[in-house]
Order: structure tokens, then sequence, then C-alpha cells
């Protein structure tokens, strides 16, 4: 496992230079590939002086210039994507994923500095993986897919909403792309936001209901997908639908090879030496983010440097054992919407529109802010910022972003 979240001190200085309820097993008919918790790893272990520097905007380049605004209208209506399947009526599928539909409040994060990696901050073992394609990875979270396997390598990682109440996670892979990834899970059109931003990311997926995949397939984005590859295996020590693994290595590889892919923006601002925490930063050492069927538990530590998480009252920890580490955890509250899809189990299949502007709590450093995120388009990075529009900057790791119903219980 890579060692991201110790030495934060050195790497801000490097970069400076440079619901009660449980987990929801039900089906999921939008596939169509068919089918002892321990602690953490030791060496993440470090010292880390919690402190608020002056603030001070992680930027300097200005405020972002007027750009024409093409709101989204408060029925969207729906459309046909296949002849005889029933009419989608989300949003993200339906709209240029260059339109503008709120104006930017802040300008996005500038480029990473040479060797630094664009989605942690921190320094970059093998510094020409900045330039290498992300992999983009929907992975189970129910109980039968627990534990997945080298959760604790990824980047970043976004938690959706699906049907039943359920989350899957999508996880993406930069700094380090390991060679088991999995159990991969099918695609919704929520993913598209995710897809969008991250220029032409290899997405990793078990393939979708026929409306749903023919929507994904549409975006900027490198399919290599259970559905078109041989690079997928079963597991024969998981259970069926739950046991399909990938090697996430040889899919970039594939990418690389084919000259497909681009290499991602950064995502956040961080902090440096003179950049620190708003004024309205408040000390937060435990929280909790409910989902209708998955209760998620974080809690800081400060000997780690990080926040540890808890699902269904037990220590989510992946298939090495490592329990999940996360040095920010952003909670954005986002609208859901009906795709006109129902699954096999007669539930609505939702969309969650991370696409415009909401209320963010972002817990960093043993604190957290409330915050704004504002997203104005499928292709552009999300902003976080205070309420008078400065950036949010994080501490450099690994950043969990849950895309939930409602506010985090703090």
């Amino acid at each position: 496992m890579p060692n991201r979240i110790p030495a934060i001190v050195l790497s801000l200085a490097l970069v400076a230079a440079a619901c009660g309820g449980g987990d929801g097993d039900s089906e999921d008919s939008t596939e169509t590939t068919t089918s002892t918790t321990t602690t953490v790893d030791s060496s993440v272990s470090s010292t880390t002086v919690s402190r608020t520097l002056p603030v001070t905007p992680p930027t300097s380049r200005g405020v972002p210039d007027p750009v024409p605004v093409d709101p989204i209208p408060s029925s969207m209506g729906s459309s046909i994507v296949i002849s005889g399947e029933p009419p989608y009526r989300g949003v993200l599928g339906q709209i240029d994923p260059d339109r503008i539909v709120v104006a930017p409040v802040a300008l996005p994060p500038a480029p990473a500095a040479p060797g630094v990696a664009p989605l942690t901050g921190l320094p970059l073992s093998d510094p020409s993986r900045a330039e290498l394609p992300a992999v983009l990875a929907k992975i189970d979270n129910t109980s039968k897919g627990r534990p997945q396997a080298t959760l604790s390598q990824a980047d970043l990682v976004y938690e959706e909403m699906i049907e039943g109440g359920s989350t899957r996670l999508v996880v993406v892979f930069h700094s380090t792309v390991p060679d088991v990834i999995g159990p991969v899970r099918s695609g919704r059109s929520t993913d598209i936001a995710m897809l969008g931003s991250l220029n032409e990311p290899v997405f990793v997926w078990s393939g979708a209901n026929r409306v749903h995949a023919r929507l994904l397939r549409r975006q900027n984005m490198v399919d290599l997908g259970a559905g078109t590859r041989s690079e997928y295996t079963r597991a024969s020590d998981r259970p069926g639908t739950y046991d399909l693994m990938t090697d996430g290595t040889e899919l970039q590889s594939i990418a690389i090879r084919a000259d497909s892919g681009g290499a991602p923006p950064p995502h956040f601002e961080y902090r440096t030496e003179t950049i620190g925490l708003p004024a309205g930063a408040r000390p937060s050492t435990a929280f909790t983010v409910k989902f209708p069927s998955v209760t998620a538990d974080w809690n800081w530590s400060s000997s780690l440097g990080g926040w540890l998480r808890t699902q269904g009252s037990t220590p989510h920890v992946d298939a090495d054992g490592i329990q999940v580490l996360a040095a920010n955890v952003i909670v954005a509250e986002i609208e859901h919407v009906s795709t006109g899809s129902i699954d096999a189990a007669g539930s609505t299949v939702f969309e969650e529109q991370f696409l415009g502007t909401g209320k963010a709590w972002i817990f960093t450093d043993g604190n957290v802010v409330e915050a704004t995120w504002t997203k104005p388009s499928i292709h552009a990075v999300a902003t976080w910022t205070t309420p008078d529009g400065v950036p949010v900057a994080l501490t450099p790791g690994v950043t969990w972003v849950e895309l939930a119903p409602g506010a985090p219980l703090l």
C-alpha cells in the first residue's frame, strides 16, 4: 500500500515548493454480466500537528470570467434512448456535457506541480504517472461484495446511492493502479458526472441496462468494461454476482498502447505552509453519513492524520485487512431524480445530479467546514468554496466524496 497520508508536513512543504439502516443487498437488475476485521496498516502512522493557518485564498489567479449560463429547466422532460425501452427522465444523459448550467464561483485548481499527483496533492514515486489516464472503477459496497480488493490504494472515492437505498463506490486509481480491482459492478447515469471531470478515464464496469449503457458509452471515456474485454475473471472465493474482478494495470496499459485516455486534472486545492483552514472551520472528530440502507461513520485519528471509516458498525476494511483511511471526507448534498428505469425488485433507479450547486461539509485535519459545491458543467471539475467564494484547501492525500441525500450527523 502506498504511504499516502504519512509525513503530511513534509508533503505540504513539497507541494508549496513546486441510517441507522442495515446494508441492503438488493440484486442489481442493471448488470449484464452474470454471475475478520483486522487493524489499520501500522505503516500509515504519523504525527500530524493540527493547526489553523492565516486565511489566504488558495489561488491568486483571479475570479472566473463571466460565461453564458443555460440553467437546467425545472421540468427536463424525457427522451427515448432505445426504441421499446422506458423513456429516460434523468438530466445528465440529456444535456451537452459542456453546457454551463450555473455560473462558476471559483477557478478550478491550478495544474499540479511537476512530480505531484493531481488527485492527491502528494509527491509521486514515479513522476511520469501524472501523465497517464486515471482508472475509474464501479465497485460493489454491499456486505456480499466486501471486503473490496485494493480499496486502500485509491486516490479518490465517490459513494453514490443506488436503488433500494444501497450504495456503490466509484473508485478512482491514478497514483497507483493495482493489478486486482473488484468486485466490479454495473454503471448508472449518475456516473456521467464523475467520468466527465477526469478527462477520458479508463472505465471499469460490468455493464448496465440497455438505456444506461447507451448513455454511458456516449461519454468521454475509454470503455474497457467487462462487455468488451477478456481481462475480467471470476473469483472462486466470492459469491456469484459479487465475484467479478479485473487487472487495473493491464486495462490502463491497453489504453496507453492505444493512445487513448487523458491525464486527470487536479480536483482540489491543498493546504500549504501559507494556506490554512478558513475562519469558519470548527473542530470535529466524528460524524455519520446516512443513506436509506447504509450508514457510514467516520472518526478522526490524530495519530494517523485521517478519518477512519466504519460501515454498519463494523470497521470498513479492504481485502488486505486495511481499514479505510481518508485524509479528507466531503459530504455533498445531492438531488435525486428518477431515471424512468425500474429494477427487478420494483425499485426506482435514481440519478444523483452531481451538477449545478448545493451544500457541502468538508472534514479535514480534525475540522469541519460548511461549504458550497459548484459543478458548472459535466466536464467541469467541482469547486468547494466558503460562502464568500474562497476555495477550501484540503489535506494532501486520499479524499472520499459522499454524494448524500442529506446533511451529515455531527
